[in-house]
C-alpha cells in the first residue's frame, strides 16, 4: 500500500513542499519523513484518501519544521540573552558551562524562557523524552556542582 501510494503521490508531495518551505532538498526531506509517519502510523489510515492523508502528514511536518527554525533562529540570535544569573551567581555560571551543549540549551529553553518539553523537542530535533531525560540529569549535575541535596 505505501509502495503504490509512494510510486503515485511523492512527486506531487515534493512539488507541493517545495512551495510551502521553499527549499527542494528540504521538501524531498520532508517528503521522505512524511512516507516514514505514514508507514508507522498505517494502522490509523481509514484507506479513504491516500493523497489527502499524505498531505496533511507532510504539511504538518513542513509547518513543524518552520516553527522549530523560527524559534531555534530567535534563540540563537537573541540581542539581549536573558542571562543576569551571571552576575548574581557565578558559581551557576561555572556549572552551567561544565554542562554538554545539548543539555545546556535545553535547561535554558525549559527554564529560562519556558518552553514545554514538546517544543524543546521540535527546536532541538529530537524526542521529547530525550529533552526530559538531558534536562533531568543537567538538573542533577547542577545540584551536585553546587553541592546541593537532591529535591
Amino acid at each position: 500500500m505505501i509502495e503504490a501510494a509512494y510510486a503515485a503521490h511523492y512527486q506531487a508531495l515534493v512539488r507541493r513542499l517545495t512551495v510551502v518551505v521553499g527549499d527542494p532538498h528540504e521538501a524531498q526531506d520532508l517528503a521522505q519523513a512524511t512516507f516514514e509517519n505514514a508507514l508507522r502510523a498505517l494502522d490509523r489510515f481509514d484507506g479513504e484518501d491516500v493523497r489527502g492523508w499524505l498531505y496533511t502528514i507532510g504539511l504538518r511536518l513542513a509547518i513543524n519544521e518552520s516553527r522549530r527554525r523560527r524559534r531555534l533562529h530567535e534563540f540563537l540570535n537573541r540581542t539581549e540573552p536573558d542571562l543576569a544569573f551571571i552576575d548574581v551567581d557565578p558559581d551557576l555560571w561555572a556549572a552551567m558551562q561544565a554542562l554538554d551543549r545539548r543539555t545546556r540549551a535545553a535547561i535554558v529553553l525549559s527554564v529560562l524562557d519556558g518552553y514545554r518539553y514538546q517544543e524543546i523537542s521540535a527546536m532541538l530535533d529530537v524526542p521529547a523524552g530525550t529533552i526530559g531525560s538531558w534536562i533531568t540529569r543537567g538538573k542533577a549535575q547542577l545540584r551536585a556542582a553546587l553541592g546541593e541535596d537532591e529535591p
